[in-house]
């Protein structure tokens, strides 16, 4: 059996065994167009209406409660609430005892206390009869409006530090909200997310330098970084798959402003990096010329550039 001390020795249990469900409901590239049946093998639901808390695992040894686990958006109720970037998840509000709809409340306050992510089940755009699940943050809520703000992430966030988490049950209530730490790194997903988003919008889903074509394969890069104040904008972006962001971030490979060529540092190839282009002019839309110049005049481009022939 599974035992805790504490509740944050609990929530760094339970952080763990959330990291693991996401990474193997990943595992097959994405999280989309799956049965009910393979969403209740992983135990993140069991054929219920809204809020899910399993009470019938080990980990629940030592917990503050009942903390959700899941949240299941059927789009039927409240069908304008769900985007690529938010759900606002509206409150339980049924013919059962109002300790249930209470208790279900409960459970996702706590979920956002304690910094944990919440899987949420969506239904398929293109097959009634499969879902898609997504990661979700509960940003804030609403107990007038009676309704959760969440943000959707790609991937499970750090843990807060110590500090940022109750040390008891009687604690989780003075600790309502997301902790500090993880609210600033959901924003800044949501934010990478939206500008991955747009990126993709403008040019299209395969990665600017080879035939990649999977979305969650493929990234927004940002042309002047972010760092330096590049802005969130997708002209300021490009569609890149995670090796050539990285062969881009860190010249190995040089884009002409005006997109009519591919340039390589020294001792790299076209054929070293798996680049399937030799040009941006096959993309539907042009980057910004403008942007690429700015990038290159800095120091950091300067130097890396000063060895090429």
């Amino acid at each position: 059996m599974i035992s805790f001390v504490g509740i944050s020795d609990w929530t760094r249990g339970e952080y763990e065994r959330r990291l693991t469900l996401w990474s193997e409901l990943a595992k097959a590239g994405n999280a989309d167009g799956l049965t009910p049946s393979a969403i209740r093998d992983l135990g993140l639901y069991k054929g219920q209406a809204g809020i899910f808390f399993d009470g019938t695992g080990d980990w629940t040894q030592g917990s503050p409660g009942r903390v959700a686990l899941t949240l299941q958006h059927t789009g039927t109720s409240y069908a304008d609430d769900l985007t690529d970037e938010h759900l606002d998840y509206h409150y339980p509000s049924t013919q059962r005892h109002a300790s249930f709809d209470r208790n279900e409340i409960e459970s996702v306050k706590r979920a956002q206390s304690l910094g944990l992510p919440l899987f949420v089940v969506t239904p398929n755009a293109l097959r009634s009869t499969l879902k898609d699940v997504r990661l979700g943050y509960v940003d804030t809520f609403d107990d007038d409006a009676a309704v959760f703000h969440l943000s959707f992430v790609e991937s499970v966030l750090p843990l807060p530090s110590d500090d940022e988490l109750p040390a008891s049950e009687e604690e989780v209530d003075l600790f309502g909200g997301l902790p500090e730490q993880t609210l600033r790194l959901v924003q800044q997903r949501t934010q990478q997310r939206r500008f991955k988003v747009d990126v993709l919008n403008r040019y299209g889903s395969t990665c600017a330098l080879c035939d990649i074509a999977v979305p969650r394969l493929i990234q927004g890069a940002h042309l002047i970084p972010k760092s330096i104040g590049g802005a969130d904008e997708a002209v300021n972006g490009l569609p890149l798959c995670l090796n050539h962001h990285v062969a881009f971030d860190a010249f190995l490979l040089r884009l002409e402003p005006d997109g009519s060529r591919i340039t390589y540092a020294p001792g790299i190839t076209k054929a070293d990096l798996q680049v399937t282009r030799d040009d941006l002019f096959h993309l539907p839309a042009v980057p910004s010329a403008a942007a690429l110049r700015k990038f290159y005049r800095t120091d950091a481009a300067l130097a890396a550039f000063s060895s090429w022939s």
